[in-house]
C-alpha cells in the first residue's frame, strides 16, 4: 500500500475516532431532569423513536398516555420537554420571560418561510413584531369585512363546484385554502388576488403544500436533509420548489405594486401589512427579503407545537421540578385541549362549552388555538373574524355530511401546521334542494 494510501485511512480512522469521541462526551454529560420519557440509547438518545414517517399526533399522544402531562426526550445529547398542563403552559408562555424558539424547529422552517415571526428570535423578532402587530389591530378589522366576504363566496363555490350538488365529496381543506389566500391579498395586501394568486391548478397548490408540511417535518427530524440541492434530486422536491417559486413571485409582485405608487395617499391611523412595510417609491422598514417572508408568512394557520429555549433554570410542576438552562420546551395544545380534567368528554364536539357564563373547571391557558404571551399569534382577532364570516357564508348555503372518518382527522402530521396525511373530505348539500 502506498504511503499516502495508508496516511488517507489513518487521517479518516482518527477523525471518525475524534467525532465519536466529542458525541460520546456531549452525551455523559447532558442533561439529566426528573421527568418521565422512553428509555434512551447512547449518543443518539430517542432518536428510534421518531424513525417512522411521517410522525403524527397518534405517537405523541400515545407518549402522553404513558408518560404524562411532562415528557422527556433526548435528541442526541439534547434535552427536549414536551408540555401539556395549563399550569406549566401559563408559566412557560406568560410567567417567564421565555421567548427565543429553538433553532432545531426554525432553521427547517427558514427553508421555506424565510425571516418572520415565526423563525426569528432576539431584537430582529422584535422589530418585526411592533412593525406588524399594528396591521390587525381591531380598528381594521371592520376594514376586512368584504374581504372576508368574497373569500367566503369564493369558498362557498369552490364546495359547490366540487361536490357536483351533494353527489361527490369535496376536499375543504384546498376550498378553504384558496379562500383564506384570497382575503388575505385583498385585507392585508390591498392587491387584486387574481394577480398574486400562482396560476397553477389548485389541486397541485394544495398536495404541494401538503409535501412542503412533511419535507419540513424531514427537515427538522434528520437535519441533514436541510439542504436545497438534496431537494432537487427528487421530483417531488422539484414540485415543490416549482410551487414555492410561483408563491414568491406572486409576493414580489404585491412589493412591486405598493413600489409602484407615487405618493402615501390620504393620512391612516391604521395600516394594512403591506403599507406598513413598504413605502411608495419603494422603500421598505425591513429588508426586502424579509419584507417578502412575512407576507408568505401569514398563509399558514396555527401552529401545532410552541417552542421555547430555556435561557435560565426554571421549575414546572408547581415548582416541582427543575428543568435546567439549554433544554427545549414543547407546548402542545393539541394535547392540552383534550384534557378532561378542563374539557369533560374531550372528544366530544361541543361548543357550548365556550358559552359566557358557563361554569366549570376552565383555566385560564387551557385553551390556546393562537398562542399566549408575548409571542401569541399576531393575527388571531384577524382569523377569528374570517373563520366566523366563512362559516356564515358556507352554512346558510350548504348542509354538510362527513365522508372522511375520525380516524383520518386523527391521523394528522406533526409539522409546521397541523396536517392531516389524507385529504378531508365532506359532501355538501345545497339546502335549497334538500328543502331545508
Amino acid at each position: 500500500m502506498a504511503w499516502w494510501a495508508w496516511l488517507l485511512i489513518q487521517s479518516v480512522v482518527w477523525c471518525c475516532a475524534g467525532v465519536l469521541a466529542v458525541l460520546w462526551w456531549l452525551w455523559v454529560t447532558k442533561p439529566h431532569v426528573d421527568i418521565p420519557g422512553p428509555p434512551t440509547l447512547p449518543i443518539i438518545g430517542n432518536a428510534l423513536d421518531f424513525l417512522e414517517h411521517p410522525v403524527t399526533l397518534h405517537k405523541i399522544r400515545d407518549f402522553h398516555r404513558q408518560y404524562g402531562d411532562l415528557m422527556r426526550f433526548y435528541a442526541g445529547p439534547k434535552l427536549v420537554i414536551m408540555v401539556a398542563h395549563p399550569d406549566d403552559v401559563q408559566h412557560i408562555l406568560v410567567t417567564s420571560k421565555l421567548v427565543e424558539r429553538d433553532p432545531m424547529s426554525t432553521s427547517a422552517m427558514r427553508t421555506f418561510i424565510g425571516d418572520g415571526l415565526l423563525t426569528l428570535n432576539g431584537s430582529r423578532w422584535k422589530t418585526h413584531r411592533k412593525l406588524i402587530n399594528p396591521t390587525f389591530h381591531s380598528e381594521l378589522l371592520g376594514n376586512f369585512l368584504e374581504a372576508f366576504h368574497e373569500g367566503g363566496l369564493y369558498f362557498s363555490e369552490r364546495l359547490a363546484s366540487d361536490s357536483a350538488g351533494g353527489a361527490a365529496p369535496a376536499d375543504v381543506h384546498t376550498a378553504a385554502f384558496f379562500g383564506a389566500m384570497r382575503s388575505f391579498c385583498s385585507a392585508a395586501v390591498g392587491a387584486d388576488p387574481d394577480r398574486l394568486i400562482p396560476d397553477i391548478p389548485e389541486h397541485e397548490v394544495s398536495t404541494s403544500l401538503r409535501h412542503v408540511l412533511a419535507v419540513v417535518q424531514t427537515m427538522m427530524l434528520r437535519p441533514w436533509w436541510r439542504s436545497l440541492s438534496l431537494l432537487r434530486l427528487t421530483s417531488e422536491g422539484r414540485a415543490i420548489l416549482k410551487y414555492y417559486g410561483h408563491l414568491r413571485k406572486g409576493v414580489e409582485e404585491a412589493i412591486a405594486l405598493r413600489s409602484a405608487a407615487t405618493e402615501e395617499g390620504p393620512a391612516k391611523t391604521r395600516r394594512r401589512l403591506l403599507e406598513t412595510l413598504v413605502k411608495p417609491g419603494g422603500q421598505t422598514t425591513l429588508p426586502v427579503s424579509e419584507v417578502r417572508d412575512e407576507e408568505t408568512l401569514r398563509l399558514f394557520p396555527v401552529v401545532p407545537m410552541l417552542s421555547r429555549v430555556v435561557g435560565e433554570e426554571i421549575w414546572l410542576s408547581k415548582g416541582q421540578v427543575p428543568v435546567p438552562k439549554g433544554a427545549i420546551l414543547f407546548v402542545t395544545p393539541f394535547l392540552t385541549h383534550r384534557l378532561p380534567q378542563f374539557f369533560p368528554d374531550p372528544l366530544k364536539f361541543d361548543p357550548s362549552r365556550f358559552l359566557e357564563g358557563r361554569s366549570g373547571e376552565e383555566h385560564p391557558c387551557s385553551y390556546l388555538p393562537f398562542g399566549l404571551g408575548s409571542r401569541n399569534c399576531v393575527g388571531s382577532q384577524y382569523a377569528r373574524l374570517e373563520v366566523k364570516v366563512f362559516l356564515a357564508t358556507v352554512l346558510r348555503r350548504f348542509r354538510f355530511l362527513p365522508h372522511s372518518r375520525w380516524e383520518d382527522l386523527e391521523n394528522a402530521t406533526l409539522t409546521i401546521t397541523i396536517h392531516t396525511v389524507k385529504p378531508i373530505e365532506v359532501y355538501c348539500v345545497p339546502l335549497q334542494e334538500s328543502g331545508l
